[in-house]
């Protein structure tokens, strides 16, 4: 599977940072999923679950809402707050 740079921003620094195959996020019109090569956007999220997915296995988490950027197979997402669900 292709994969691309993924970080989750909040203003207490970095939570996560590194190489995955795909991020599906709670859009303010829909939840939806960036692979690699996606197109650049910028949208707006709401409160709701992220799903980083990646070759080792997937991680949750849950945001208060934010934005995400998407640029040369780069993913900024930011929130004000986020916690990683427990597996």
């Amino acid at each position: 599977m292709s994969i691309f740079k993924a970080q989750i921003l909040t203003p207490e620094g970095s939570l996560y940072e590194g190489d995955v195959t795909g991020v599906k996020m709670p859009g303010t019109q829909g939840s939806f999923e960036v692979k690699a090569n996606h197109a650049p956007i910028v949208s707006t999220l709401e409160k709701g679950e992220v799903l980083i997915r990646k070759n080792d296995g997937d991680t949750n988490y849950t945001i208060s809402g934010g934005f995400v950027e998407v640029a040369n197979n780069k993913l900024t997402l930011l929130a004000e707050s986020v916690v990683e669900e427990e597996k």
